[in-house]
């Protein structure tokens, strides 16, 4: 099933500066951070760390993307878990910010989340790479990959293994 976003549209349309869509991409990133856990995360928590309030049809298209960053969180009630949550969305926005993930699939990735038809990725990095620091996680796992593939753009396990991560990531 296709969903029409808002925010999507609106961008299409230019009816969202870049400096907004920045800053609201920005707070869908980070706002979790303000937590241990999913649970009492809001869009007003969202919408409070904006650099400048919203307008009208901006507003409605930025709540409507936090509710779906809501109900991903809520999805997690294990501080690990959710901190998983809170790299993958760090991470998910650099790739908006690269052109990579699309912000049409990346909300349809929150919607699946939210709705518990979606799952964070999951790897076992210590079989893969060997001793790794603690706390090694998704984010440090793409930066992995992209630095294995800066120097050597051929490298079959590494083009794989990110080609699966974006699919699980939501990129299309």
């Amino acid at each position: 099933m296709i969903t029409a976003y808002l925010l999507p549209a609106l961008a299409e349309q230019k009816k969202v500066t870049n400096d907004e869509m920045q800053d609201i991409i920005r707070m869908l990133a980070h706002a979790p951070l303000l937590y241990d856990d999913g649970q009492h995360i809001t869009v007003e928590d969202y919408l409070g760390g904006l650099e400048k309030q919203l307008k009208h049809d901006t507003r409605r298209a930025a709540i409507e993307l936090y509710e779906l960053g809501v109900k991903a969180c809520r999805q997690y009630h294990d501080p690990f878990q959710y901190e998983q949550l809170q790299d993958v969305l760090g991470l998910q926005a650099e790739l908006w910010q690269e052109g990579i993930l699309a912000l049409h699939d990346w909300m349809n990735w929150l919607k699946q989340i939210g709705e518990g038809q979606q799952k964070l990725p999951e790897y076992d990095f210590a079989a893969m790479l060997g001793e790794l620091p603690e706390g090694y996680m998704i984010h440090d796992f793409h930066d992995e990959l992209q630095y294995r593939l800066e120097q050597d753009a051929a490298n079959v396990w590494a083009n794989e293994e990110q080609n699966k991560l974006y699919v699980r990531l939501g990129v299309k």
